[in-house]
Formats: structure tokens, sequence, C-alpha cells
């Protein structure tokens, strides 16, 4: 996670090819968006230990289900689009890995604004920069490449999520 974090291509290269790493990449990808499902829910909700617990789990499922599909989506735009060269699994586990950082949105709980404003902003940029590298390395592109594909999925998913928000 640590050598993710630093947007090791030697790190997400050794992800894409270890087809036993699964497991590990789907636990990373829970780490993160725990970090997030608390630190969202402690930053919007009341107190109340109930309120607490059935908001995590409510942030945690959703954000585990984004990061499946985003994994999906960016495949699919990468691998038909942009004639990417990898299986699904192979770029998922370098793309849950890019998910490492999303540990410290527990931090947006902190009760000022420009704190947890400023943490989300570095922590989403941050994923985002991990994001591009996995996909750079997964997919063989460039970083022009992979930046495409990267803007090109979240137009996607912003399509997708109008879609269902209808």
């Amino acid at each position: 996670m640590l050598k993710a974090g630093r947007l090791s291509t030697d790190t997400y290269l050794e992800l894409a090819k270890d087809k036993s790493a699964n497991g590990q990449a789907i636990a990373v990808l829970f780490l993160a968006t725990l970090g997030y499902s608390i630190g969202y829910t402690l930053l919007i909700g009341p107190l109340a230990l109930d309120s607490i617990l059935v908001g995590i789990l409510t942030y945690l499922i959703i954000s585990l289900m984004a990061g499946l599909l985003w994994a999906i989506t960016t495949f699919l735009v990468g691998t038909k689009l942009f004639k990417g060269k990898t299986g699904f699994w192979g770029l998922a586990r370098p793309l849950f890995f890019a998910s490492s950082p999303g540990i410290l949105f527990v931090l947006i709980a902190i009760p000022q604004d420009l704190i947890s404003r400023g943490v989300a902003a570095a922590v989403a940029i941050w994923i985002v920069a991990c994001g591009v590298v996995a996909l750079k390395t997964a997919m063989g592109f460039s970083y022009q490449r992979s930046m495409l594909t990267y803007i090109v999925g979240f137009l996607v998913g912003i399509a997708i999520s109008y879609f269902f928000g209808r």
C-alpha cells in the first residue's frame, strides 16, 4: 500500500501480473472505503452510536460498489475504446491498490471546514494520481492515454450516476 501510494510503477506492474493478489486488492479497497465511510459519517451525522454504525455501513457499501463500478468502467473504456491489453483483474488489482491513500479520508471528520475540505481535496488528487499511474502501468499506456482513459471513464461514471439518479 505504501509503495502504491508512492506512485511506484514497479509495484503497479507487479500487482497487474500477480494473480494471487486479488484478496489483498479487495482488502485495500475495503480499508480505503472504510476510512472514507468513517470520516464522512462523523463529519455529517449526529454522534449517536446507532446513527454512526448505520452511516458507516451505508457509505461503506456504496463506496465499495463505486470502486467496483469504477474498475469495470475503466476496464471497458481502456480495453474497448483505447485498445488496452489486460484482463479485468490485471487492471482491478492496481486500481484497488491505487485507492490506498483513501484511508486518510478518515481525517475529514476533523470538525473544521477548511481542514476537512483540504484533506478531502488532497487525498482525492492523490488517489487520481495513483489511478492514472495504475492505468498506465496495467494497460501499457502513455500518460496521455492513461489520463484520457481516466477522464472518459469519469464522464461515463457521471452519465451512469445521472441515469440512475433519475
